[in-house]
């Protein structure tokens, strides 16, 4: 998109068109409103929800204004950080290379939050369930700044914005990415149009699946972005379902506790209505 026209443009067209650039080389998706609103009224918070239906070329957005809006990617970067180690060969695969924990508990507000089995050398597969930040910053220490920026701009990445310390960059808001541009993300995934081996797409594939049943597989990544006022939930994947996949990007409001766990109450309620999960 020329960047001259992309000032003038609405932060949503903006959004639309850098998808539009990638999903399809013709025309952008068609644009189908998602009725979600009752779900976010519920939760008593506000965010957005942005559904990609890869078959049909369709997209479901709730709050498109906001699906436009950039936040911090916190652990939803891990996919992409993923791909990025394994590919540079920061680690070595996702079972038996470990990655060392430093001896820090990690600590907000004064408080653990991370599950013990973080606080130890841990497995890239063990480090990506478990959102082992330490684990994922000694990854990063070993890619280096200068990977970390080839492969941002090449994937086209949110705002590609890898300054500040290294092992801090997608956590310090520096890093900022959309729904939109976290669903254009998603489709160079799954689609194998982003710059890494077929070996590296498919150990990032098996380790990104939250559920796995007869009639579904579910990928996922939820993320906590605390460097915004207030707190950013994400909740990030895509689910193949038959023959058809399902590519989303959910964010919301953490106004309270229990929005943590109405990430994926929201989410899964929004993909069961358009068919991407079971009722």
């Amino acid at each position: 998109m020329n960047h001259r026209i992309a000032r003038l443009l609405t932060p949503v067209a903006v959004g639309l068109g850098l998808l539009a650039s990638t999903l399809t080389a013709v025309a952008a998706p068609k644009e189908v409103p998602l009725e979600a609103a009752p779900l976010f009224r519920e939760a008593g918070t506000a965010g957005t929800m942005v559904i990609y239906d890869l078959r049909r070329d369709r997209m479901l957005t709730y709050n498109p204004e906001r699906a436009a809006t950039q936040y911090s990617p916190a652990s939803t970067f891990k996919i992409l950080n993923s791909l990025i180690g394994l590919e540079t060969g920061a680690v070595a695969d996702v079972d038996h290379d470990k990655l060392p924990w430093d001896g820090k508990v990690w600590l907000v507000g004064g408080k653990a939050i991370l599950p013990d089995v973080c606080n130890a050398d841990v497995s890239l597969r063990v480090a990506f369930s478990n959102s082992c930040v330490p684990a994922y910053q000694a990854l990063a220490r070993r890619v280096g700044s200068a990977a970390y920026q080839r492969y941002l701009t090449a994937t086209h990445y949110g705002n590609a914005d890898s300054s500040g310390p290294v092992d801090r960059f997608w956590l310090n808001g520096k890093l900022k990415i959309s729904a939109y541009q976290q669903i254009d993300f998603l489709h160079g995934l799954v689609r194998r149009t982003l710059p890494f081996s077929p070996a590296t797409f498919s150990a990032v594939d098996d380790i990104t699946v939250m559920e796995r049943t007869a009639d579904y597989t579910l990928h996922a990544k939820t993320g906590w972005a605390d460097s915004a006022q207030p707190a950013v939930g994400w909740l990030v994947g895509w689910v193949e379902r038959g023959g058809d996949s399902y590519l989303f990007a959910f964010n919301l409001d953490m106004l309270k506790p229990e929005h943590a766990k109405a990430r994926m109450a929201i989410a899964r309620a929004a993909l069961r209505q358009v068919g991407a999960l079971p009722d």
